[in-house]
């Protein structure tokens, strides 16, 4: 009788532990990331590290150099070359996004991508773009044709350095230039992943070239409110989260299932 008590409590004992560590994955899984930040502060046989916790590592293609930046140092661009990410499910954003950088843009003729998650227009990309048909824009793919090329925002190609940052919830589309809100759309949708890389200064590494300079590029799987966002133009370490405090994070989520 006690050796089956034992192996009853063996059994659920098991079973507690396999939900908690579902649950925690799942927590872990779904929580509110930072997925990319890019300092440039130096490149390691062309390539800059992802600060974030997902290693998405960043390698430089053609004429680039490392110049003083908004923040340290930055990253040039000749109009010619890119950096490119290998595919990573971090960087599929479907429930939210957030993608900031500053930008210090020479007079061009030629749109210029600064993020881009795909290789041509097709389904999973989004893109911040901070000189686009005359503007900038945060525009992804996936979103209803209403909304694609309507929430273009203020020109920044004046060779000064500014700080533009895009954000989606899932209903709302918002461009902020310099920690203000800029512009903002109505466009609700879902939005897929796909298997391509995430290019940095070009679409796809053979257009929309950058001509100028890049730094302290940052995403989120998830929208910032407007007071965030001033606190990372201000401070680009401002949103770091501790290791101890994402796990309570994740603890108190778990606890709420």
């Amino acid at each position: 009788m006690i050796h089956l008590i034992s192996n009853r409590y063996s059994i659920a004992l098991t079973v507690y532990v396999f939900v908690f560590i579902t649950l925690f994955l799942s927590g872990i899984c779904s929580a509110q990331d930072l997925v990319l930040h890019l300092t440039f502060d130096e490149l390691r046989n062309d390539v800059a590290e992802d600060l974030s916790k997902f290693s998405n590592d960043a390698t430089f293609h053609g004429n680039v150099e490392i110049v003083d930046g908004k923040f340290g140092k930055a990253i040039q661009f000749d109009g010619a070359s890119w950096g490119e990410i290998p595919d990573d499910d971090s960087l599929d954003m479907v429930d939210g996004i957030t993608i900031e950088m500053w930008a210090k843009l020479n007079p061009a003729g030629a749109e210029q991508t600064g993020v881009e998650k795909g290789t041509t227009w097709k389904a999973g990309l989004y893109t911040l773009a901070p000189y686009y048909r005359q503007g900038s824009i945060l525009q992804f793919y996936d979103l209803p044709e209403h909304c694609d090329d309507e929430n273009i925002g203020g020109n920044i190609q004046d060779q000064d350095w500014h700080f533009i940052a895009g954000t989606w919830d899932g209903t709302t589309i918002k461009l902020y230039i310099d920690g203000e809100l800029n512009r903002e759309l109505e466009c609700e949708g879902t939005l897929t992943g796909n298997d391509d890389p995430l290019f940095i200064g070009a679409r796809g590494g053979g257009q929309r070239f950058v001509n100028g300079a890049l730094d302290e590029i940052k995403m989120y799987n998830y929208p910032l409110t407007e007071e965030e966002l001033k606190k990372d133009m201000e401070n680009p370490q401002a949103l770091s989260v501790l290791p101890q405090d994402k796990l309570t994070t994740t603890w108190a989520r778990i606890k709420t299932k």
